[in-house]
This record gives structure tokens, sequence and C-alpha cells, in this order.
């Protein structure tokens, strides 16, 4: 068997580029019991342009596929503005909002729960067809059908069969036909990778890239598989417990991360070489805060060795700190050269101090911030307000 090599990415002239899709202070909150709110995602900006993939990347939990999921209106978004070609999703008449689905799709984690079981593979793909296009004939709805099967590498006799009749490769290539077969223009690719063998996952890919290039589509392309981000992705915009950290173009990220939480994503890419030493991996220490109680400064400062005084108070703003580089961090409020000097000389002290005076340091910092949560959670239960005054 012939061994399947991920096509390499393409170059994107950003010279007279156009926005597709447009974030603007985008919050989207949920309910958790009587008086408490899980902060999905937060105050998040951001830019998507015509023709590009933009990758999404970070741990577990801290709001990608939330944040996928309302810049295509299916979760409404809590504050803020999500715009497409110019006009606010959020605020569409029922007829645009009918043409905005035409528009953009959505490729879903899970290629089995996201396929009815109780449909064969030609009504799934149909579906839409039939929804979008009331107009055509059952007769070139067919012919539609058979034609996206062939553009994803399946048969025609694949439109017969039921989903558990399919494997797992076989039933993400389902979930990509049936996003192409409205016609859409951008696809958010919802670690469409993640459930699939090793093998499977560079020909899922290459098949979006071919796709693209086709159909010139756009991609928000989420994962947290960084390797597979990196070959896929022209700009990448890095996620920590529902804000966005970092945003830059692919070799940005991966050959020059600015963030403390980037850099330690970064290092944590596994590389498949035992003489290849793993000291020099930056290793987070603590753990990842609570969505529902996010430390009032910087969500990041219970787990980084860089944080200063600042950071446990002052939420940081997402900021162009060098050309098309956007980062939210208080290390590079004086500029780029400034924060890369101070990150060197904390680098520069950790490496001297020992070990565990490096852990009780966050520990300590861990602890501040919990503690602020408590009184916080103290005061709300006897409903005093911030002055010490009962309501």
């Amino acid at each position: 068997m012939s061994e399947t090599k991920v096509i390499k990415e393409k170059n994107i002239d950003y010279s007279n580029r156009e926005v597709l899709v447009e974030l603007e202070n985008l919050d989207k909150f949920f309910k958790v019991g009587k008086n408490k709110t899980l902060k999905a995602v937060e105050n998040v900006n951001l830019k998507i342009y015509k023709g590009e993939t933009f990758g999404l990347v970070g741990e577990s939990g801290c709001g990608k596929t939330t944040c996928g999921r309302t810049v295509i209106n299916l979760y409404k978004p809590t504050n803020g503005k999500v715009i497409y070609e110019g006009k606010d999703i959020t605020k569409l008449s029922s007829k645009e909002e009918q043409a905005f689905k035409k528009k953009a799709q959505m490729i879903f984690q899970d290629p089995y729960s996201s396929l009815d079981s109780k449909m064969t593979i030609g009504d799934i793909i149909g579906e839409g067809i039939r929804v979008h296009f009331p107009e055509m004939q059952e007769k070139d709805i067919q012919n539609r059908i058979t034609e996206l099967l062939k553009t994803v590498g399946l048969n025609a006799e694949h439109g017969a069969r039921f989903p558990h009749e399919l494997s797992g490769g076989q039933r993400q290539r389902i979930g990509i036909a049936r996003a192409l077969a409205v016609k859409p223009e951008f696809i958010v690719c919802d670690e469409p990778i993640s459930a699939l063998d090793v093998s499977i996952q560079a020909q899922v890919v290459n098949l979006l890239i071919e796709l693209q290039r086709e159909k010139k589509l756009t991609y928000l392309f989420i994962s947290h598989d960084l390797s597979m981000v990196k070959h896929i992705s022209d700009r990448i915009g890095v996620m920590y417990l529902g804000s966005m950290v970092e945003v830059s173009s692919n070799t940005k990220i991966y050959n020059q991360p600015l963030h403390p939480y980037t850099k330690a994503l970064i290092s944590a890419i596994p590389i498949p070489d035992p003489d290849v030493s793993s000291e020099g991996r930056v290793k987070l220490q603590g753990e990842i805060p609570s969505p529902i109680n996010a430390p009032e400064g910087c969500k990041f400062c219970t787990r980084c060795n860089y944080a200063m005084e600042i950071c446990k108070t002052d939420r940081p703003v997402l900021q162009e700190i060098a050309d098309k580089h956007f980062v939210a961090c208080h290390l590079f409020d004086k500029g780029l050269d400034e924060g890369i000097r101070a990150m060197k000389e904390q680098d520069a002290k950790l490496s001297r101090a020992p070990q565990s005076e490096v852990q009780e340091n966050v520990e300590e910092t861990t602890a501040e911030a919990e503690m602020g949560k408590r009184l916080d959670d103290e005061a709300q239960a006897r409903n005093i307000d911030s002055t010490g005054m009962t309501k």
C-alpha cells in the first residue's frame, strides 16, 4: 500500500484579501444552575478571509466547538456580532437565514452520531438539496447525490447503505458530501479527523484541501491535533478558556510563538525521534481553572511562569504587537522587544531556581485565585454587594 502524504499548504495573496467572516466581541454563555454562568466563549474578535483555512486550536473544553457552532448560527450569541459578507447573521430575517444556511455548513466531529441511523446515505445527502433547491427534479437530485459520492471518493452504490454499514472514514466522507450538497462557500470543520485512524486522517485532510482548491471554499478548521493544523491552516488562532490568546500566520505560530500558553502547546507536539531530548519542553503547572469561575485577570495566570501582579487583576486585550501577529499578554504591553526580553530574563531565573520553588510560586498564584473565588461565592450566597452592604 502506497504511503499517504499530506498535501502542503497553499500560499494565499493577502495583499487584496476579502473578509468573509468577522467576529466582534463575541460571547456565548450558558446558565448553570440558578446563579452561575459558564462563559464558553468570551470577547472573541476575529476575521476569516475568503479562500483561507483558519485553524482554531486549544485544549479540550476551551470553547473551540462552541465558537464554531456560534459562527454558523447553530448557537445564538449571548453578546457581540457574527458578520458574514457584511451582514450580522444574528439579525437576519427568516428568508435571509435560509439563504445563509446554503452558504455556511458544518462537518461535525463524530461521523456516526451526526448521521441519522434510520436514513440511507442517499437520503442523508439529498435532504439538504431537497430543502434548499425545491425546484430540482428527482432525477437531477439523484445525479447530484451520485456526483457528490464520487467527489468524496465513494461509489454510487454507497447511497443505498445505512451509516452503520460504513467504516469511520467512509462515514466522515459522507459528512463532507452532506456539507457540500448545498454548494456552500464557508465550512466549519469541527475536528473532522479526531475520530479516525491515523492512516485515514491524511486522506481526509487531502480531500478537504483538494475540494477547497476546486470549489474555492473557506474553512474554519477546529482541532487539538497541532501537527495536522500546521499542514492545513494558513492562519491559526489559539484559544484558552473561551478567549483568544494569540492569532498569526501558520509560520509565525509554529516558529515564533509569543504567548506563554502557545509556547507550551507547540512544545508539547511529539517529535518521533528517540535522540531528541524532551528536557527543553515547557511543562505547565497547576490545574485549568473552571470556566464558571475564571480568574479575574488573565485566565492563564494560575499556570503561567511569567505571571506578574497585573496579570492577577487586569484581563489582557488581544493586540497586534508585530506585523499581523496578535497576542493577549501583559508581557507585550510595552512592545515586542520588551516582551521577549522579559521572557528571557524569567527563563534565566527559572533555569537557576529549584523546581520546588517554581512549583511553590505557581501554587501561590493558584491559591490566591481560588481564595478570590471562594470570597465571591460566599458574598453571593449572603447576597452582599461589592461595597459590603447587604442588598
